[in-house]
């Protein structure tokens, strides 16, 4: 197994991924501390969850203009979040043989 090390790089600290892992350059990854370590989740930036332009066409629709689009905008992009959980919930309330959020996170070190 390879070892690593920090490197300072600025105000950050930077993790060498070793090359054996095929890691490719510019791969997006979302660190997580936690009691294991340091988890490396692959962030998919293929926009699926990108709801800017919908919300945008909806506020549009309903007369917003302006800053009062801006204001509006801004409050729906950050209920994104909230509702993303519930629907999280409510498909696992639905499908009983699933593993819950807290399970899979217990399991993976979170």
């Amino acid at each position: 197994m390879d070892v690593t090390k920090t490197r300072k790089q600025g105000n950050a600290l930077m993790v060498t991924v070793p090359k054996s892992f095929n890691v490719g350059e510019g791969v997006s990854l979302r660190p997580q501390l936690t009691d294991k370590g340091i988890f490396y989740e692959f962030v998919n930036e293929d926009n699926f969850f990108d709801f800017d332009e919908d919300i945008l066409k909806d506020l549009v629709a309903n007369g917003y203009e302006g800053q009062r689009l801006i204001n509006e905008f801004r409050k729906m992009k950050q209920n994104i979040p909230v509702a993303m959980d519930k629907l999280i919930d409510q498909a696992e309330r639905e499908t009983p043989n699933s593993m819950t959020k807290e399970e899979f996170k217990k399991q993976i070190g979170l």
